[in-house]
């Protein structure tokens, strides 16, 4: 990251839980956290500790119960749900882990959705769409349906659904999970030229090592906590704790 970059996003001491009474169950406990533009910040720890749920809470989806939240310097815990969903379209893209395509379009009106809720044109929309499918590697689907295509290659759409509009955050659920090793390389690829932008980041929930390497900062989390952030590069790799994490 260079000097001086501004924070893509902020956390501070945000809470999260969920059901009533005895059933109560904290989630997020205290969470502080710094997404910074230009870099690739990874979340890891174990599955059920609220990676989830956190990024759910900074992209917009989901509301916090305490702390505070700022997005490229926007409060969105004071933001109505119409204002957050209009910012959110705006200025973030979210990979779910699910994909969530719809069934009945085609790959390049999958892609193009996010273009048509900003009310760009359905020819310039599915023009913009091609583009990020082929660099994806889907030239040859891109009129195919989600249940003709592999899961690998459902889940390339939905990132190319995700980078189509050109936010400044990108927030993903295991982006690589469903992919071989050389898919998961060119996403990542990808992922890198956004964060290059000194206004634009990524931020990524993952169990997958292989890419590890790719980051700017990991932020190990467990028990609703995070536990600690590293800052990598090439003097200094990802501890040797963090290379093993996995699926629990």
């Amino acid at each position: 990251m260079a000097n001086g970059s501004q924070l893509a996003a902020q956390v501070k001491n945000l809470s999260k839980s969920f059901g009533d009474g005895e059933a109560r169950l904290k989630v997020l406990k205290g969470i502080d956290l710094d997404v910074r533009c230009g870099d690739i910040t990874m979340l890891v720890g174990p599955s059920g500790c609220g990676k989830t749920t956190l990024i759910s809470i900074i992209a917009g989806t989901l509301a916090a119960d305490e702390g505070e939240l700022t997005v490229f310097g926007h409060n969105l815990r004071q933001m109505s749900a119409a204002q957050t969903t209009a910012f959110r379209a705006r200025h973030i893209g979210f990979i779910f882990q699910a994909f969530h395509l719809i069934p009945t379009l085609t790959c390049v009106e999958n892609v193009s959705v996010p273009l048509l809720i900003q009310g760009v044109s359905v020819g310039k929309a599915e023009k913009r769409a091609r583009e990020v499918l082929a660099q994806v590697g889907l030239e040859d689907r891109m009129r195919h349906r989600p249940a003709q295509i592999s899961g690998g290659q459902q889940q390339r759409v939905a990132i190319a659904r995700a980078l189509v509009h050109e936010p400044r955050l990108i927030i993903c659920d295991e982006p690589t999970a469903a992919l071989d090793a050389k898919n998961g390389h060119v996403v990542m690829e990808l992922f890198e030229h956004v964060a290059r932008g000194q206004e634009r980041a990524v931020l990524i929930v993952t169990h997958d090592n292989r890419i590890f390497h790719h980051a700017n900062r990991i932020a190990s989390m467990d028990d609703g906590r995070i536990l600690e952030v590293h800052d990598i590069d090439v003097a200094h790799p990802p501890p040797e704790h963090l290379k093993t994490v996995e699926r629990l």
